[in-house]
């Protein structure tokens, strides 16, 4: 991370706060050593690597490795695809998606691996403010990443879990969302 634009740096380190203050609200429920947590489009692995640095479980799935994209070196626990996985249903305790959900439709298959209760994290763009991403990037603070294919730009707020906390991130163009499945 260290190699990273500033605005990369601080949006991730700001996730990552929000995440460990959403998974210590669950401890309160289920002992630290007992939380499943499923990182859904792992990538770089600088969440999975961090979240299991802290001494929970957490299990990272990608599509892409080593091997297929040369930006990842990161080798994922599972290759697997994000709309279809071999999870059984309610395994997870949290589930982590950061920026994913806008290139494949994986929420509804999200909500069925999540248990009743859990948590989901999620980020990612909010609509019609790619533009001011291409500026940034343009400016050398923030990591150039493929903008293209966000087919499935969803408002949190009106996907199939209920919003727990919601804040806009990165000047307004990022949504970070806790939710939990009903």
């Amino acid at each position: 991370m260290k190699n990273k634009p500033f605005i990369t740096r601080y949006v991730a380190k700001k996730r990552l706060g929000l995440i460990f203050q959403g998974l210590k609200k669950l401890e309160k429920i289920i002992p630290k050593n007992n939380i499943k947590i499923l990182d859904v489009g792992c990538g770089d692995g600088y969440f999975t690597r961090a979240i299991r640095n802290k001494g929970y479980t957490i299990v990272g799935i990608d599509l892409q490795t080593p091997d297929t994209a040369s930006w990842i070196s990161f080798k994922p626990d599972y290759i697997m695809d994000a709309t279809n996985m071999t999870f059984k249903d309610n395994t997870f305790d949290a589930v982590i998606s950061l920026e994913v959900v806008e290139h494949v439709q994986c929420i509804p298959e999200i909500n069925r691996v999540i248990k009743p209760g859990g948590l989901f994290f999620c980020s990612t763009p909010a609509r019609n403010t790619e533009w001011v991403r291409h500026i940034v990037v343009w400016l050398h603070l923030l990591e150039n990443q493929d903008f293209e294919h966000h087919d499935y730009i969803e408002d949190l707020h009106k996907c199939c879990m209920k919003v727990l906390k919601y804040r806009k991130m990165f000047l307004g163009t990022s949504q970070f969302g806790i939710l939990t499945k009903n």
